[in-house]
C-alpha cells in the first residue's frame, strides 16, 4: 500500500493530533498510526475514518508496506534536506507553528494551493520559507523608505543620521518564527530516519 508523505498529509496530521508536526513523538504510537494513516488516504485519494483505518493495522503485512514505502520516500527526500539543515537547534522556549498555518501564509501571498498542498515535499518547504521572508523584508523596507522621503520635507533629517532606519526599526518577529519552522522541519527529518530504524517493533506490537 502505498503512503505519500505530502503537505496535505502532514497537515492532516495536525488536524487529527490537534499539535504542530514537528512536536510529532514517534515513539507514541498514537501519533505513529495518524501519519500512517493521513498519509496513505492522500496517496490513495480514498475516505475513510481513521478508527476503520486503525483495524487495518493488525495486518501486519500492510503496515509494513506503509512503512517501507514511507521510508523509502524519506530516505529519498533526506538526501536534500540534510543540505540544507543548519547546526542550530530548536528554542525550547518557542512554540513551534503549526505546518498549515505556514503553508497557508505562503498561499495567501501567491503560492500555487494544488502545487503547495499535493506536490510540493516537506524538504521544500523551507526554501518558500526563505523566499516569504526575502519578499515580506523588501516590501516593508521598501515602504519604510517610501514613508521616510514623503516625510523628509517636514522633518529635521539631520537628526536621524542612520535616515529611514531612525523612522522605525522593524523586530522581524514573523521571519524568527519562520526560522524556527525551518529548524524543526529539519530535525523532524532527522527524528523520522531515526523512527524508522529503530521504532518499527512499536507498530508491530
Amino acid at each position: 500500500m502505498e503512503a505519500r508523505l505530502t503537505i496535505k498529509a502532514v497537515i492532516r496530521w495536525e488536524q487529527l493530533r490537534g499539535k504542530s508536526f514537528s512536536l510529532m513523538d514517534y515513539s507514541d504510537k498514537e501519533d505513529v498510526n495518524a501519519l500512517l494513516y493521513t498519509s496513505t488516504i492522500v496517496a490513495k485519494g480514498e475516505v475513510y475514518t481513521f478508527d476503520v483505518f486503525k483495524k487495518t493495522l493488525s495486518n501486519r503485512k500492510l503496515v509494513r508496506e506503509m512503512v517501507l514505502s514511507l521510508e523509502n520516500r524519506m530516505s529519498v527526500l533526506a538526501q536534500f534536506q540534510n543540505k540544507r539543515a543548519g547546526t542550530d537547534k530548536i528554542n525550547s522556549d518557542t512554540t513551534p507553528g503549526m505546518i498549515g498555518n505556514i503553508v497557508s501564509t505562503l498561499i495567501m501571498s501567491g503560492l500555487d494551493a494544488t502545487y503547495a498542498l499535493e506536490e510540493m515535499e516537506l524538504c521544500d518547504l523551507p526554501m518558500y520559507i526563505e523566499a516569504y521572508e526575502r519578499k515580506r523584508k523588501e516590501e516593508m523596507e521598501a515602504s519604510r523608505l517610501w514613508t521616510f522621503f514623503t516625510m523628509l520635507p517636514h522633518i529635521d533629517s539631520k537628526k536621524m543620521k542612520n535616515g529611514a532606519m531612525d523612522l522605525i526599526t522593524f523586530p522581524w518577529e514573523e521571519v524568527e518564527a519562520a526560522r524556527e519552522a525551518e529548524r524543526a522541519i529539519n530535525e523532524d527529518i532527522d527524528r523520522f530516519e531515526q523512527f524508522m530504524k529503530e521504532g518499527k517493533k512499536l507498530i508491530n506490537k
